[in-house]
């Protein structure tokens, strides 16, 4: 059984996450017409579709860091593994044996991508364009992530 204050806690992370969540799906819906992503139909968004393309890398950043600062330590908090000395690779390792993440390395390269795309220099545009094609595939990913989340702390609530 969950304390209230753990249980607290959870609930403000799975609402964070689903705002998140929300927003990038309006913001894909936005966008949905240029994806995926090549240069020509890059250069053709106005300036509306680019800022919905902005918006959803920024709740894309955000929801994976509720997810690796809060969400993570959370499940494995109420699974009574101990996580507050763990650097974080070593709660992405346990995380991946417990079969909550596929690999550790796919969540650390997805993070490195996301970090690559926020700056946006014309040298880099293919680079860009790839790196916001590929977080616009991982969505599912996350929302997957998120469900096995959400399935364990229900069973220990």
């Amino acid at each position: 059984m969950i304390g209230s204050e753990l249980n607290d806690r959870i609930i403000q992370t799975f609402d964070t996450c689903a705002l998140h969540l929300k927003r990038m799906e309006f913001a894909k819906s936005k966008v949905g017409a240029f994806i995926p992503l090549n240069r020509d139909n890059y250069y053709s968004m106005d300036d509306e579709t680019i800022g919905f393309l902005d918006q959803y890398i920024f709740r894309f950043s955000k929801l994976q860091d509720t997810m690796g600062s809060r969400l993570f330590p959370l499940t494995l908090e109420t699974l009574a593994e101990p996580v507050s000395d763990l650097a974080f690779i070593d709660i992405l390792n346990r995380l991946e044996k417990l079969e909550i993440i596929d690999s550790a390395h796919s969540w650390v390269q997805l993070r490195k991508i996301r970090n690559d795309i926020v700056h946006e220099y014309p040298a880099s545009l293919i680079e860009r364009i790839e790196g916001i094609n590929i977080l616009i595939d991982r969505l599912d990913v996350l929302k997957q992530i998120i469900k096995r989340c959400q399935s364990i702390l229900d069973k220990h609530n």
